[in-house]
């Protein structure tokens, strides 16, 4: 790759949340939501958060290797549940060249992050991790047989601040439902 693309990829690792925002920004600017647009990247969006729910509900960070629930499916759960909503909001805005960058910028955010969140997993938690690895994949959900350890905790996802993103994620179909009422207008 070239060495800006290293470095917007570095950037964008450093600065997930505010790399996000302009993407965001241009989906809202160019949406133009229906209400069926609306009902299925609604769903969408509601699923991938109850899925970041779930998999903030097993995660302690640093401390232990996490491999129930999610965690046996996928090393990054979090990611894959970040881009399910993604690809809700993506429908929400029934725009497909929005969809169509917004998908391409959302991989040049995370892709360096599922890098190296590997890396430090594999630092922190050694052949622990390399076990988990050679089984689970790294992005995409499979079925594995890999052993769990650990529980669900409903503590964590307060922990985790998952109630806010929760609240974002009400606000941002808010959003999309009211520039749907507006464009009827």
């Amino acid at each position: 790759m070239p060495q800006w693309y290293d470095q917007l990829e570095a950037w964008c690792f450093g600065h997930r949340i505010w790399a996000t925002a302009p993407v965001m920004l241009l989906l809202l600017l160019l949406a133009h939501p229906s209400s069926n647009s609306l009902c299925l990247g609604g769903i969408i969006v509601i699923l991938g958060e109850a899925g970041r729910a779930w998999a903030s509900g097993y995660i302690e960070k640093n401390a232990c290797l996490a491999t129930a629930g999610p965690y046996r499916f996928t090393r990054n759960p979090l990611y894959f549940f970040n881009s399910i909503i993604f690809l809700g909001f993506c429908l929400m805005a029934n725009n497909p060249w929005a969809a169509v960058f917004g998908l391409l910028a959302f991989t040049i955010i995370y892709r360096p992050a599922l890098r190296n969140e590997a890396a430090y997993m594999h630092r922190l938690f050694g052949e622990e991790f390399e076990r988990w690895a050679s089984v689970v994949p790294l992005f995409l959900p499979r079925w594995t047989n890999y052993p769990s350890q650990g529980h669900y905790q409903c503590h964590l996802l307060l922990q985790h601040r998952e109630h806010k993103n929760s609240l974002a994620m009400l606000a941002g179909i808010a959003v999309f439902v009211a520039i749907w009422y507006l464009q009827q207008r």
